[in-house]
């Protein structure tokens, strides 16, 4: 694995036009996110006393364990990275505890570094050309950090990701060779959530994933996804995204991750 992919779980482009932009409501994924704006030097992001705040055309979305709400704009072309658990850290630079369920302008984390970032994606000749300058910047950019992911906290995150909501955090610190406090130190640091909370997102993915559209028999899909009830599937559900699971299956759109809110 060459250096970029150890912190670099996937890039993803988009780019459309939409005559009446509709609000959408974005699913959690515990994962940190690099999204850069090539249509304009801005985002309206969750925060501030309106529940919108303005943010630089370059941002770094933290850790959400909780659903927040997007208004798209009319055009958009937009490009983000989605960074690797437990190693995000080599690219971001700071506790990513500090980024949890917050969005944050780049230029606060690098500097003049996040404008001249989005300026080389303008400036590249296409789509192809644009990801290509993305993946040039990011390697440089964690082979200059010196960091490496962290081995516990890749390790964990693996092993919550392969068996969501089976083991208990005791069991997880016991398979690692760790104390369960150390294990709560290195989730706080380098993934930014507790390892029971990125435990019930990852558990809260996987049940996303296999609704499909479909409405299944919902104390059997809660038994066989690790929820104790439906009752605790219904809780679980609201409490990640605010919606109940057969409110989700009716307004699921086309992207697992954006539930459309107008009807």
């Amino acid at each position: 694995m060459n250096l970029l992919a150890t912190v670099v779980k996937s890039i993803w482009w988009h780019s459309g036009e939409d005559v009446r932009p509709e609000p959408q409501l974005r699913l959690p994924t515990g994962d940190v996110e690099l999204v850069v704006n090539l249509s304009a030097d801005r985002f309206w992001l969750p925060g501030g006393d309106e529940g919108r705040e303005y943010y630089p055309g370059a941002v770094l979305a933290g850790p959400y364990q909780r659903a927040y709400v997007l208004r798209p704009e009319r055009r958009s072309q937009v490009v983000g990275v989605v960074l690797r658990p437990g190693a995000a850290r080599s690219l971001v630079g700071a506790s990513l505890h500090e980024l949890r369920n917050r969005h944050v302008g780049l230029d606060e984390l690098w500097g003049a570094d996040a404008s001249l970032l989005r300026e080389r994606l303008l400036a590249a000749p296409g789509p192809v050309a644009r990801l290509r300058t993305l993946e040039h910047v990011l390697h440089d950019r964690v082979a200059r950090s010196g960091r490496t992911p962290h081995r516990l906290a890749v390790r964990a995150t693996a092993c919550l990701s392969a068996t969501p909501g089976r083991h208990g955090i005791g069991d997880l610190a016991e398979h690692l060779g760790w104390t369960a406090r150390r294990v709560e130190q290195v989730f706080r640091s380098e993934v930014g959530l507790p390892p029971k909370v990125y435990q019930r997102l990852r558990r809260f993915r996987v049940a996303l994933g296999k609704l499909g559209g479909q409405t299944p028999d919902w104390s059997a899909f809660a038994l066989e996804h690790g929820y104790s009830d439906q009752a605790h599937l219904v809780r679980e559900f609201r409490a990640h995204s605010g919606l109940t699971p057969v409110a989700y299956v009716r307004r699921q759109g086309e992207q697992l991750n954006h539930v459309p809110l107008a009807w």
